[in-house]
């Protein structure tokens, strides 16, 4: 019989890419995880990995592996859940990953209630970009992610995944009281052009977007500001250093001095409830799910 352990070391490099990063999420060496995928390949009789350039990459058969190994690990695991949760008590303890506006504004008050209501859980978060809390879920780093998509990938809709939406928002374009812009309630993107703009690192998922906005908009912004805190992008929006362009959740405290315009055509960010579905039946973590979609209804109304 194949070792469940090696398996779920397949099934990690297959998300994550690396035996390093496997070795990290596991807390064991790289060395470790590279010999015991090394078994694992003698185990099956199946060349699983093969070298390109300095990476090492699975082989079809691997992918092959990885995909029919995942649903049987995510049964092992929904049977042991099982089992541990025989208690009527909500205890244990619930990973949460989520992006910066949803922290604020959804799950931190969520938290703040919870753990008043059941003294025996915890919650630990993590601000974590939505590119990387999906890895980091599918990994078993976190039981839940919220995350936020412009689009509706279908990245999302895997089969191990419980996917709920929690609501959507529109960018808006961030202007201080000095531009002449602010006589309007809404601005097309190629009016920003000539504009100066405060944006966040360009790794960052928002700013890539906004890059691409402008880009398909026949224009490269010229990007004088780059802050990491949604808060001081808003408070150069307000000193007329530079405009800006956020998501509406992200601005629900607005500085002084800063005007939202619609920004045209519109841009729609849909924001997700994301858990691996065995991780979905547990009682604790059912219970933190309802009360993140509660609090998003409440949010999401209000806008």
């Amino acid at each position: 019989m194949l070792n469940t352990w090696r398996l779920q070391l397949l099934v990690q490099f297959e998300t994550l890419g690396t035996m390093h990063r496997v070795g990290e999420v596991m807390y064991i060496s790289t060395a470790t995880v590279s010999q015991q995928l090394s078994i694992l390949e003698k185990e099956t009789n199946t060349r699983l990995f093969e070298k390109v350039g300095r990476r090492v990459q699975l082989t079809h058969a691997g992918r092959t592996l990885a995909k029919q190994v995942r649903p049987v690990l995510n049964q092992l695991e929904q049977i042991e859940i099982a089992l541990n949760d025989t208690s009527d008590i909500i205890q244990g303890t619930v990973r949460i990953a989520s992006f910066s506006s949803a922290l604020r504004s959804i799950v931190i008050p969520v938290v703040s209630q919870l753990v008043k209501q059941f003294p025996r859980l915890q919650i630990r978060l993590t601000e974590l970009e939505p590119d990387k809390s999906l890895p980091a879920l599918d990994s078993h780093q976190f039981d839940l992610a919220v995350v936020a998509y412009f689009e509706k990938p279908q990245i999302l809709k895997q089969n191990d995944r419980s996917l709920v939406e929690l609501g959507s928002d529109r960018l808006m374009v961030l202007v201080g009281e000095e531009n002449p812009l602010v006589q309007q309630s809404a601005v097309c993107i190629t009016e920003l052009s000539e504009e100066t703009w405060v944006m966040e690192p360009d790794a960052t998922y928002l700013s890539e977007y906004t890059q691409n906005l402008c880009s398909n908009a026949g224009f490269q912004p010229h990007v004088l500001n780059v802050f990491q805190s949604y808060s001081a992008i808003q408070t150069a929006v307000a000193n007329n250093l530079a405009i800006g362009i956020l998501p509406k959740l992200a601005v629900t405290e607005q500085a002084e001095g800063v005007h939202l315009l619609d920004l045209q055509p519109e841009s729609t960010r849909h924001i997700y409830l994301v858990a691996r579905k065995p991780q979905a039946s547990n009682r604790s973590i059912q219970v933190v799910m309802e009360a993140i979609k509660a609090q998003a209804s409440l949010v999401f109304a209000d806008g």
